[in-house]
């Protein structure tokens, strides 16, 4: 069998011959090495390998121990970040309260069923769950059996291998056992076989029945499920129906699933646990639910009310109100609870009987005594003969032989009937020493001893036991441990022990620095716990000029957290210095005369207490810049007024412009007009001109308005045959309004000769020159002709009137040209489609000549090619006439 199949060593006895049954008895080849030489030998080096195992251990342990106080450590530092000044001393409740809610998530009363249910579903699925006993991925085809205790998955083969290896391994080790004797000398058989197999995880005792034989579902409603890919694997896809934990009478509705069953999610309608208040509809797995009433009943003492939250009737807590309550025979007096009004004090009641001759022997009690028991029938001391008589006379013994049981439980007294207690048992029995090296007859009363000294190891596992004649029980080791415990200064003062010793329980006190807070902590864990929190102030004067108040502490006082206060003599300035103070500042530097002898050496930091000097003021101060353009606010160090990089902007004196230099010195800030230091204007006149005049103003630049222009300017009229001459000022003027301008360009611009512009209808304009459009296109008189329709009547009429009726009407002989022209228009089509047919015809003979038989036809020929001849002269006359009526046609429609 592999070591991965082999069970666990808790749940199997060693099959070792050497090894110890439970009893502590050396089994028989034990026995045996006693007397001889060589177990010694063997004895010595038990003990070396023992050692050495010891050491390993420890060494392991105390490796152990120091990771775990540097977590505890950690933990600690990182639980001191929330810790604040004025609760110090409260730092180990906050520490243990910020370790537990770390902690609270890892109980295992709490656990969420649902998320594992899903845990152990995505395990199957993503082919990540491994089988404990083999080390194997389980697939989704393989064959498992899940533990009912803690549902991991383990291969069908593997859990059966281990449950009967685990069988087979208890059996042998039970058939090596023996029974043995005892330090009495009674035989004590070997134990009962107890065959049982675990769980290889959370070792979950089964019986051998329990072994899977079968390859089940989770529900175990089908043996070998299908691998389907639409389910959850080894499931059967149907419902699981097992009955929920508690059981509530109900079922799971889920479908085959791996992992516990949810909680019961039907609805009932409860009452509360007192039955006060009214049912209501909740879930199953939640059905007890407490209301907010208290309980009415009275309690054990049936006095008091119960009082408590809703709780069942039967579980009403005792009474505890507490009254002074006698005991049952009332001698004394104290108080107790309710619940314990009936006490018994312990006192022997002592009371006389009625007989007058003896006293009552019970316990404190309540009523009255009773008759006296001497007064019963009564036995003879043996017990063999009884009889009645007054409890002032004495019951005889009986002369027969005693035969009570003695001490030792085997035999039985041989005197005669007596009272008292029988004697000790004197018969002879062989029977063996307490460590089974010889055997010798003895009274049966007597425990035998022989001198041989046991050699066994004790528990600590360093000295001897030396007991003689020892029954493998071997007695703690009675000598002081002595070695020197981990705080160095004091010595275990234990018994010799195996193991690391306790920890010192002597107290050392440690002090603050200034003495006058002290602390009390184990002996050697003065280093550990660290400096001792003192509310006394700090004795130690401080560096700086300000008094620095702070708590007692170990080390460098803190720096100074106040404001320095003084005056900057840095900037020389009225402000003070509202840095943090810098009397007395820690600075590190580096020795400048280092020389590394290589490149591993560093230089050596110097550390040194030192007075720095002010800062620059950094207090915001108003300043306006040289230009008086704006005023921000500046460091008191970097005051000084300086341009600002705008424009001037100020007003000079041509009125028009302003400076456009970049801010710049002034007198006065305030002043909007040209200064000295002011860029004189240089431009032109800037001022617009009039709408249509393109001439510039000569003038340098002055406040409006400029001269009238007076460029003479060429034109020619609206007609464009004369040339008219004009000044600028008197067409294009800001002083007189559009509509004078208006009116006098029309008088300038016309040269009163006759208009050369043409009416719409293409008729010269009457009017004289002017501007736009010619005034009045429908007055025009000159005279035009109009036709009809066809053209066949004409009139002359005024080219007003022409737009009035544009054609005129049609008569008689208008008819008469029409019918004349659709007459030639048929004949026309007529001719057109006698040559097309001619055409055809022609066309149909050459293709017979060509693709038909061939015969001799000379006459025939030449009489075609004659009509051929004639059909082309009859076709040129025909075309040269067409041309020709078109031509006339044309003519006569254009007219």
């Amino acid at each position: 069998m592999s070591h991965r199949n082999r069970p666990h060593k808790n749940n199997t006895q060693s099959a070792n011959p050497w090894h110890k049954n439970s009893t502590g008895v050396d089994g028989p080849n034990q026995k045996q090495s006693r007397g001889g030489g060589t177990s010694n030998t063997g004895k010595k080096l038990s003990q070396q390998s023992n050692s050495c195992g010891d050491n390993f251990l420890k060494q392991s342990e105390e490796k152990f121990h120091q990771a775990h106080r540097k977590h505890v450590e950690s933990a600690k530092k990182y639980t001191q970040q929330y810790e604040s000044s004025e609760d110090e001393d409260e730092g180990g409740s906050a520490s243990q309260d910020i370790l537990g809610s770390v902690l609270k998530n890892y109980v295992g009363a709490g656990m969420d069923i649902g998320k594992t249910q899903e845990y152990l579903q995505n395990l199957l699925e993503s082919r990540s769950a491994v089988c404990l006993i083999c080390i194997g991925t389980v697939k989704r085809a393989d064959p498992i059996w899940s533990c009912q205790s803690c549902f991991t998955f383990f291969h069908l083969l593997c859990i059966q291998r281990w449950g009967n290896d685990s069988i087979s391994l208890k059996r042998i080790s039970h058939e090596q056992q023996e029974g043995y004797y005892n330090n009495q000398g009674e035989y004590i058989p070997k134990p009962a076989l107890s065959v049982h197999w675990d769980c290889p995880k959370c070792r979950k005792e089964y019986e051998p029945v329990d072994i899977p034989r079968h390859y089940d579902c989770f529900c175990g409603k089908e043996q070998n499920p299908q691998n389907h890919l639409w389910l959850i694997p080894h499931s059967c896809g149907e419902t699981c129906s097992k009955r929920l934990v508690p059981n509530c009478g109900h079922s799971c509705v889920l479908l085959c699933h791996p992992g516990p069953c949810p909680p019961c999610p039907q609805t009932i309608s409860v009452a509360c646990k007192c039955g006060q208040s009214a049912k209501k509809t909740i879930r199953c797995s939640q059905r007890t639910w407490t209301c907010l009433k208290t309980c009415k009943q009275k309690r054990n003492c049936g006095i008091h009310e119960c009082g408590e939250i809703c709780h069942s009737s039967d579980d009403c807590p005792p009474c505890k109100s507490r009254s002074k309550q006698k005991c049952l025979c009332g001698a004394k007096t104290k108080e107790v609870n309710c619940s314990e009004s009936r006490w018994q004090c312990g006192k022997v009641c002592g009371k006389m009987y009625a007989c007058g001759l003896h006293h009552c022997e019970q316990g404190c009690h309540e009523g009255d005594c009773g008759e006296c028991p001497m007064g019963l029938p009564r036995t003879c001391p043996c017990g063999k003969t009884s009889s009645v008589a007054a409890c002032s006379e004495e019951i005889g013994t009986c002369g027969d032989t005693c035969q009570k049981f003695l001490d030792c439980g085997e035999h039985r007294c041989s005197e005669r009937c007596h009272p008292g207690k029988c004697g000790q048992c004197m018969e002879l029995v062989k029977r063996p020493c307490r460590c089974g090296n010889m055997t010798k007859e003895v009274t049966c009363h007597k425990q035998l001893n022989c001198e041989t000294k046991c050699k066994n190891i004790r528990s600590c596992n360093k000295h001897p036991c030396n007991r003689k004649c020892c029954d493998g029980q071997c007695p703690p080791c009675d000598k002081l441990c002595g070695k020197t415990l981990p705080c160095g200064k004091h010595k275990c003062s234990s018994m010799c022990h195996q193991g690391p010793c306790y920890p010192c329980n002597q107290k050392a006190t440690v002090k603050c620095r200034c003495a006058g807070t002290t602390l009390e902590v184990p002996c050697g864990r003065e280093k550990k716990v660290g400096t001792v929190k003192c509310r006394l102030p700090c004795r130690i004067a401080s560096k700086c000029h300000h008094t620095n108040p702070h708590h007692c502490h170990q080390g460098d006082c803190p720096p100074c957290q106040q404001v320095c206060g003084l005056k900057n003599d840095t900037t020389n300035c009225e402000h003070p210095c509202e840095v943090k103070c810098h009397d007395a500042v820690k600075v590190v530097t580096k020795d400048k005369n280092f020389k590394p002898v290589g490149p591993w050496d560093a230089p050596t930091e110097i550390v040194e207490i030192k007075r720095l000097p002010h800062p620059p003021c950094e207090i915001k101060v108003p300043v306006t810049c040289i230009g008086g353009h704006e005023t921000s606010l500046w460091p008191c160090y970097n005051s000084k007024p300086t341009s600002c990089g705008r424009e001037c902007g100020r007003a000079l004196k041509c009125g028009v412009h302003t400076c456009p230099k970049q801010c710049h010195v002034v007198k006065n800030l305030n002043s909007t007009e040209e200064e000295p230091k002011c860029q004189s204007c240089t431009a032109g006149c800037a001022i617009p001109r009039p709408n249509g005049c393109s001439h510039p103003c000569k003038r340098p630049c002055h406040p409006p308005p400029c001269y009238p222009c007076q460029a003479p300017t060429k034109t020619t009229c609206h007609c464009g045959l004369t040339q008219i001459f004009y000044k600028c000022h008197e067409f294009y003027s800001n002083d007189k309004s559009e509509d004078e301008l208006k009116l006098f360009r029309e008088q300038v611009l016309s040269c009163g000769q006759k208009c050369i512009k043409n009416f719409p209808c293409g008729h010269r304009c009457n009017s004289t020159c002017h501007s736009g459009d010619c005034p009045n296109p429908e007055s025009c008189s000159k005279k035009v002709k109009i036709t009809c329709e066809c053209r066949s009547r004409r009139m002359e009429v005024n080219c007003a009137a022409r737009t009035k009726s544009k054609a005129l009407e049609c008569d008689e002989n208008c008819e008469k040209v029409k019918q004349n022209r659709t007459r030639e228009r048929s004949d026309r089509e007529r001719l057109q489609r006698e040559q097309e047919e001619a055409e055809n015809q022609r066309a149909l003979e050459e293709y017979e000549k060509k693709f038909g038989p061939k015969k001799y036809r000379e006459r025939k020929r030449t009489q075609v090619e004659e009509t051929k001849e004639a059909n082309y002269l009859l076709y040129g006359l025909v075309s040269g006439g067409i041309l020709l009526v078109a031509v006339m046609v044309y003519f006569v429609l254009v007219n």
